[in-house]
C-alpha cells in the first residue's frame, strides 16, 4: 500500500540541532519583515499570489499581515526583535487595510482568507463593544455555511467564539459556540458502507467529503473537540465514539505506518501534509482526550518522521513545518519520548535550509503564516522553546 508519494519530499542530508542558527535566523527574518514593512505593504510571494492580488497586498490570517504580525508578536516576546507599535494598534490598521480591500474581493466571515479573525485580534488586543457585535453577528450568520468546513465555513468562525469566551468567560461567545456546534451537529451524515460520520462539503461547485484538517472531517471535529465542555454529556459521548470510529475506519495502515486520504471517494492520491494527512489529523486531536486512539497516531507520526521535508516548502499548510509542528504535537501527548522532539527539530533544520535557499532563489522572503516563513517562525520558537503550542491561529494567536 503507498501511504506517501515520495517524488512530494526531498532528501536532505540530516543537520544536528542548532539554536544559534535557529535563533539567527528569526533575528534575520524579523529585521527584514520589520524593514520592508516600514517601506511598503509586505510584497505577495509569487508562490502565493492569485489573481487579481490586492494592491496593499493580502491581509488575513492564512496568507497575510495580520499572519505575519502574529508571529512578530511572538518573535518580539522573545527579546529577538521590538514591534514598532503596540498590537492593538498595529491590529487596527491591517483591520481597516481589509475593509477598504478584502483579499478575495469582498468582505467574507471565512477565519482564514476572511474578516473575523481580523475582529478577533482587535477584540483581544483591546475590547471594542462595535467590534464584538460585529463579530458575534458574524460568527451566528457563518453557522450554515454549505462549505461544512474549516476553511471557510462554521468550524473555522467558531474559533473566534472560542478565543474570545476563553479569554473573557462571557457567556455570550459560549451561546455562539453551541449554536456553530449544533449546525455542526445536524449536518453530520453516517456512511454507511465506510461506517463512519462525515461532512459533505460544497466547495468549490462540488460537493465532496474531505478528511483532513484543512477542509473536512478532522477539521471540524477540532473546535468540537476544544469546546466539549459547553456539550451536552449526550454529544460529549457521542463526539468521543464518532471519532475514534473515524479514525479506525479511515484509516490506511501498512507495516506499522499509518495515513488518511484526502477524500472518502474518488482515486487516491496519498498526501502527508497538515491540510491532508497524518500531521493535520495529529494536530486537529489536540483537546481529544483519547488514549486508546495514541497508537495509532504514532503510525502516523512515524510515516511522517520517516517520509521527510516536502518538496513544497517550509509552509505551515502543505510544507515541512506544518509536519514538523505534528511531531511537536506527538511530543507533548507522549510527554516522556524525546525522540519526537529530536524528530521535530531535525525538520526545522531542514526547514531552514528550504527556507533560505528558497530566499536565495527569489530574492525575498515569503511573508504568510500558513504558506511561508511567517510559520516556520512559529515552529522555530517552539523547537526553541521544547514544547507546542501548537498551530499558529488556531491553538493560540499571539
Amino acid at each position: 500500500m503507498t501511504l506517501y508519494l515520495p517524488t512530494r519530499h526531498v532528501a536532505l542530508p540530516p543537520e544536528a540541532w542548532d539554536p544559534g542558527r535557529a535563533q539567527a535566523w528569526l533575528k534575520r527574518w524579523a529585521a527584514d519583515a520589520l524593514a520592508v514593512r516600514a517601506r511598503q505593504d509586505w510584497p505577495v510571494h509569487p508562490r502565493d499570489a492569485e489573481e487579481p492580488v490586492p494592491a496593499d497586498g493580502y491581509k488575513s490570517l492564512y496568507l497575510g499581515a495580520s499572519g505575519v504580525w502574529l508571529a512578530l508578536a511572538r518573535v518580539a516576546a522573545a527579546g529577538l526583535c521590538e514591534l514598532p507599535g503596540s498590537l492593538p494598534r498595529i491590529f487596527e490598521q491591517v483591520l481597516e487595510q481589509y475593509t477598504r480591500s478584502p483579499d478575495t474581493g469582498e468582505r467574507v466571515p471565512s477565519w482564514f482568507l476572511g474578516e473575523s479573525a481580523l475582529l478577533t485580534l482587535c477584540c483581544l488586543a483591546e475590547p471594542d463593544a462595535h467590534k464584538a457585535d460585529r463579530l458575534a453577528e458574524m460568527i451566528h450568520d457563518n453557522r450554515t455555511n454549505p462549505t461544512r468546513e474549516a476553511l471557510w465555513g462554521a468550524p473555522g468562525t467558531m474559533l473566534a467564539a472560542l478565543f474570545l469566551h476563553e479569554a473573557t468567560g462571557d457567556e455570550r461567545w459560549a451561546e455562539l459556540i453551541r449554536d456553530s456546534a449544533a449546525a455542526l451537529w445536524e449536518s453530520w451524515i453516517h456512511d454507511e458502507g465506510r461506517d463512519v460520520w462525515l461532512w459533505e462539503q460544497d466547495l468549490y461547485g462540488q460537493r465532496l467529503r474531505y478528511v483532513g484538517a484543512g477542509h473536512g472531517w478532522a477539521g471540524n471535529l477540532y473546535p468540537l473537540w476544544r469546546a466539549r465542555a459547553l456539550l451536552s454529556a449526550e454529544q460529549q459521548a457521542e463526539l468521543r465514539a464518532r471519532t475514534l470510529q473515524g479514525l479506525v475506519h479511515l484509516a490506511e495502515v501498512d507495516g506499522g505506518l499509518a495515513n488518511w486520504p484526502p477524500l472518502t471517494e474518488g482515486p487516491p492520491k496519498p498526501l502527508l501534509q497538515w491540510c491532508h494527512g497524518a500531521p493535520g489529523i495529529i494536530t486537529s486531536l489536540r483537546h481529544a482526550e483519547l488514549p486508546e486512539a495514541l497508537p495509532l497516531l504514532l503510525q502516523g507520526a512515524r510515516l511522517i518522521a520517516a517520509a521527510g521535508p516536502l518538496e513544497k516548502g517550509v509552509g505551515l499548510c502543505h510544507g515541512t513545518g506544518g509536519n514538523g509542528a505534528a511531531l511537536l504535537e506527538m511530543y507533548r501527548r507522549t510527554q516522556d519520548d524525546t525522540s519526537w522532539l529530536e524528530r521535530a527539530r531535525e525538520l526545522a533544520m531542514w526547514a531552514l535550509g528550504q527556507s533560505e535557499a528558497d530566499f536565495s532563489r527569489y530574492g525575498q522572503w515569503r511573508y504568510s503564516l500558513w504558506t511561508g516563513d511567517a510559520g516556520l517562525a512559529c515552529f522555530l520558537m517552539d523547537c526553541l522553546a521544547g514544547q507546542s503550542r501548537g498551530m499558529p491561529g488556531i491553538d493560540s494567536l499571539w
